[in-house]
């Protein structure tokens, strides 16, 4: 497939957000299972002592897993989207909490968890606005305590990692750039240049393709215009992870992902989350 051209497209034809974050190391809790536990967001907390501590979440997680006495372990269903519960649609993911009765309060995915499905799609979410920091805010709320800082992140699978990226696909309303070319619906590429450890994707929209070709994936994923290494199947929405592979990531050039659509699937809109050393 051809790469030609990929930055005058990436300008051209799509507008793309982003946001970058610095991922930092959560100071050490004996009872967080960091052995389970993939991207993660976590705030330290004022506020939260023993009497608060014991009751605090009782009926704010949708289950528990075993905890102790200085700290609890829950999960809750987030939804991705602002529609109703479709499990054909997989607008809903589960969030692990993690809470100590020291203050600090974290919110991860599991580390088998794509990384993207921290992504927000509800309307008018900015890609900072993970689900994973809404998450956060409302346990926050719920306990009635306080942050001390600001919020950050931190990946348990890949913790030699030091920063965090996540571009957004967004087509202008008008189909056309501001110079009046046309816009390219079908292509979707960013870049990123560093030793990536970990390639993550979230598309969102049914594919147009998907009547009556079941066979067809509606959404291929490439780096460097190889063979796809992945894709978006037919549901509202898909998640996808790339295992970081030295032949094509290093720090010593720049890397390309494409997401091409096929059959002209402009309702497919994707983001693209990088997970980078130094």
């Amino acid at each position: 497939m051809q790469t030609r051209n990929v930055f005058a497209r990436l300008l051209a034809a799509v507008c793309v957000f982003g946001f970058f974050g610095v991922l930092f190391t959560l100071p050490a809790q004996a009872a967080f299972p960091q052995d389970q536990a993939g991207i993660a967001a976590y705030v330290k907390l004022t506020g939260v002592n023993q009497t608060s501590f014991d009751t605090a979440l009782d009926d704010f997680f949708d289950s528990t897993e075993p905890s102790g006495d200085t700290y609890m372990i829950g999960v809750k269903g987030y939804l991705v989207d602002d529609q109703p519960y479709d499990p054909y649609a997989y607008n809903k993911i589960d969030i692990h909490f993690y809470l100590g009765v020291d203050g600090w309060l974290a919110a991860y995915l599991l580390k088998d968890d794509p990384a993207a499905k921290i992504v927000n799609w509800r309307p008018g979410a900015e890609l900072k606005n993970t689900l994973l920091e809404i998450a956060l805010e409302d346990a926050i709320a719920k306990l009635g305590a306080a942050p001390i800082g600001e919020i950050k992140y931190h990946d348990f699978s890949a913790p030699a990692s030091s920063k965090m990226t996540l571009a957004k696909e967004s087509s202008p309303a008008n189909d056309q750039d501001s110079e009046g070319n046309p816009i390219n619906y079908n292509e979707f590429s960013a870049m990123m240049k560093g030793t990536l450890n970990r390639f993550s994707w979230s598309v969102e929209g049914v594919g147009t393709s998907c009547g009556g070709h079941s066979w067809m994936t509606p959404v291929d994923l490439f780096i460097e215009g190889g063979d796809p290494i992945g894709g978006a199947g037919c549901s509202r929405f898909t998640y996808g992870e790339y295992i970081y592979a030295p032949e094509k990531f290093n720090d010593q050039k720049s890397h390309i992902v494409r997401m091409s659509k096929n059959q002209d699937d402009k309702g497919a809109n994707g983001v693209f989350v990088f997970i980078y050393g130094n």
